[in-house]
Order: C-alpha cells, then sequence, then structure tokens
C-alpha cells in the first residue's frame, strides 16, 4: 500500500489535535482540581456526584430546619420556667393571705392581678412572626384577656376554590378545645350529585367519602355549613375546601395542632409546645383558676383558696412537665443532627472520591502531554517544510 503525502499529513493533524485536546483536558482539570468537570467526563461518577450533592443540599436544608426547631424549643423552655416562677408565687401569695386582715388581702389580690398580667404576656409571646403557644393559628392571640363563650368563626374557603356560590358557617359548638374543622370536595357538580370528605384535625386526615344532601354538612360538634348552590347553577369544585374554626368557651384562642418540619428523609418532627398542654388542666386554664384564687382571697374563702392553691399545684406541674418536653424534644434533636452531620462527612468523602483529582498525577500526565504535544509540533513544522526542491536535491 502506498503511503501518500496527504495520509502522512492527515495522520500527523489527526496526532496533534489528539495531543492537543488531551493537554487542554489535563490543564483543565488541574486548574479546577476536578476529575469530572462535565458528564461526557464520565457519565456513570457524573450521575453518582449529582445524586450525592442532591442529598447533601438535603442535609443542609434538614440542618437548617432542625436549627429552628432547637431554637423555637428553648424559646418556649425560657417562656416556661418563667411561667413556673410566677405560679411559685402565688402560692406563697396565697398562704400569707388567708385569714390575712381586708388591707393585706387586697394587697394580695393587688400581687395576684398583676402576676396574672405578667403570666397572659408570658403566653402570648411571639417568636419571630407566630406565637409559641397558639398551635397552627396564625395572628391570634393564645389567650384573649377576657374568657369567651363557644363559638364558631365564619366558614373560609381555601384559595384555588371555583365554588362561586354561597357558603356559611352555623351551630353550638360542643367540643371540649379549640379545632379546626374542614370539608374538601372529591367529586364536583351540584347538590345531590357532588361528593364530600370532611376533618376534624384541620385537614391533616379526611373521612369517608359522602354524597351531597339538600344543602347542610354536619362537620361535628355541632358545627355545620349550609351550602347556596343556586340551582345547580354554581357547582362544586373538585378539591375545594373550607375550614371552620371554632373555639371551646374560655381564654384560649389557639388551637392544639403542632407545627413540624422535615429534619430527615420521612421524618416530620412536631416542635411546638400549645397553650391546652402548657396551661390548661381538667379543670379548665391557668387563668381561670388565677381569677378564681383572687376573688377568694378578696372574699376571704378559705376554702376556695385552698382548692384553688391545689389547682396552682397542678398547673406547676403541668409547666414543668412540658419544661421537660421541650428538653427531650431537643436532645432528640441534638441526636438527629449529629447524625446528619456524621451522614454529611460521609459523603463528601464519597464525593471527593468521585470528582476530586490527583493533581500530583495530573501534573505527570500533563508533563508527558506537553512533551508528546511538543514532538507533534515538531514533526507538523516538518511537514510544511516538505516542497519539490526536497525531492529534486
Amino acid at each position: 500500500m502506498r503511503i501518500t503525502e496527504n495520509m502522512r499529513f492527515n495522520a500527523m493533524v489527526g496526532h496533534l489535535f489528539g495531543n492537543l485536546t488531551l493537554n487542554n483536558d489535563l490543564t483543565e482539570k488541574i486548574a479546577s482540581q476536578k476529575k469530572v468537570n462535565r458528564a461526557s467526563d464520565d457519565p456513570l461518577s457524573a450521575t453518582k456526584i449529582v445524586t450525592i450533592r442532591q442529598s447533601r443540599v438535603a442535609i443542609e436544608q434538614y440542618t437548617k430546619n432542625i436549627d429552628s426547631c432547637t431554637t423555637w424549643l428553648s424559646a418556649t423552655e425560657s417562656t416556661l420556667s418563667g411561667a413556673f416562677k410566677l405560679l411559685d408565687r402565688v402560692d406563697g401569695i396565697a398562704v400569707g393571705a388567708a385569714g390575712a386582715d381586708a388591707l393585706t388581702r387586697q394587697i394580695s389580690a393587688d400581687n395576684i392581678q398583676a402576676i396574672i398580667d405578667s403570666m397572659r404576656s408570658l403566653a402570648n409571646t411571639k417568636w419571630g412572626n407566630r406565637y409559641l403557644f397558639s398551635g397552627m393559628r396564625e395572628g391570634v392571640e393564645p389567650f384573649a384577656a377576657v374568657p369567651s363563650p363557644a363559638t364558631i368563626d365564619a366558614v373560609q374557603a381555601a384559595e384555588g376554590n371555583t365554588f362561586t356560590g354561597d357558603v356559611a358557617s352555623s351551630g353550638t359548638y360542643t367540643g371540649g378545645t379549640n379545632n379546626t374543622y374542614a370539608m374538601k370536595i372529591k367529586t364536583p357538580g351540584a347538590f345531590g350529585v357532588a361528593t364530600y370528605q370532611t376533618s376534624t384535625d384541620g385537614g391533616r386526615t379526611w373521612g369517608a367519602e359522602t354524597l351531597t344532601g339538600a344543602g347542610v354538612i354536619d362537620l361535628g360538634d355541632g358545627v355545620s355549613l349550609t351550602f347556596d348552590d343556586y340551582g345547580g347553577t354554581r357547582p362544586l369544585g373538585e378539591n375545594d375546601i373550607f375550614y371552620v374554626n371554632a373555639d371551646a368557651p374560655g381564654y384560649y384562642k389557639g388551637n392544639d395542632e403542632a407545627l413540624s418540619l422535615t429534619i430527615n428523609r420521612d421524618t416530620i418532627f412536631q416542635y411546638s409546645i400549645s397553650g391546652t398542654e402548657a396551661f390548661t388542666d381538667a379543670g379548665g386554664d391557668v387563668f381561670t383558676t388565677l381569677y378564681a384564687l383572687k376573688e377568694a382571697i378578696i372574699n376571704d374563702d378559705g376554702a376556695e383558696i385552698s382548692a384553688q392553691r391545689s389547682r396552682i399545684d397542678s398547673a406547676k406541674e403541668q409547666v414543668l412537665l412540658c419544661q421537660s418536653l421541650c428538653g427531650m424534644k431537643a436532645n432528640h434533636l441534638d441526636v438527629a443532627k449529629k447524625n446528619l452531620a456524621h451522614f454529611d462527612k460521609t459523603l463528601g468523602d464519597l464525593l471527593s472520591e468521585a470528582q476530586d483529582a490527583d493533581v500530583t498525577e495530573l501534573a505527570a500526565k500533563l508533563l508527558m502531554s506537553e512533551t508528546a504535544l511538543k514532538a507533534s509540533y515538531a514533526m507538523a513544522a516538518k511537514i510544511g517544510e516538505t516542497s519539490i526542491l526536497n525531492y529534486l536535491k
């Protein structure tokens, strides 16, 4: 087979560009100190690197969530500590007021009122833009200044609802705690055709699918919704949701739904303490007890003072229990954070193994590549010097 000059030239150009590409690739890897700079360098390793990076991003978010929960719990525990100290002072005041003269009892009652005001300030503590003890209710102080009877709030339509008819909440609330009820449309249409589900926990879980009737939906505990779809001309839309807040009698206006964040894959952590958990017991909330104690002191009612002191002891135990619960939750978060840090380190090692280059090895290869590239340049120059005169010598 005859080797032509054109074949020699093409072969030399191929070698030259091959060496040049290799040299550029090695230079890039040394500059970035990464052996995989793009997916085409090593598709398998590139996929592994992307997966590891995604996992580390998730860990970073989980860690931020844990820090947020820990800060919230610290604020909650500090607030509860202050509440316990106030209740401890109340007990001492009540002991000194029993059987005292009218002036002493009035001074004691005034001190109790000052403690009530301080207790309400603590119970309504805000962290960021949320109240510590209001549960999932936003923008509502957990404890009002005066007690209210059982109430049912106006119905709230979820954002994105398509129903354009009228809906109103009604009834007499019979529940023992503040709660949020919900209704969700499953099969759209007019009443008698549409189906729905109800929830007694604010929409976290849903009951069985039920056919709508004549326009009145019972949500439970005396709460109902009345719809007017204008004879079916304004039908209910699929996944339309309606919420109703209902409050039991008393001072507490929050609810018992816990705030939560994801602290690990498939692990949702509930970090809040509700006002019910912290400041109420079987006989009512702490403010009812404090006001009853104040009245008993003014009236010099020894039996009632004793009864309310017993309730104060229960309230102190409840606050201490919630403080302990905060500590347990904080410990759980600390363990979870350490586990995430350990896992993140492991992923960091795997990522380094998958993408970090051996700079010493690359430097040696680059040196050899530069030698080969210089040789290619020299050979290419020789080809460029060839002319007909070389053959005539």
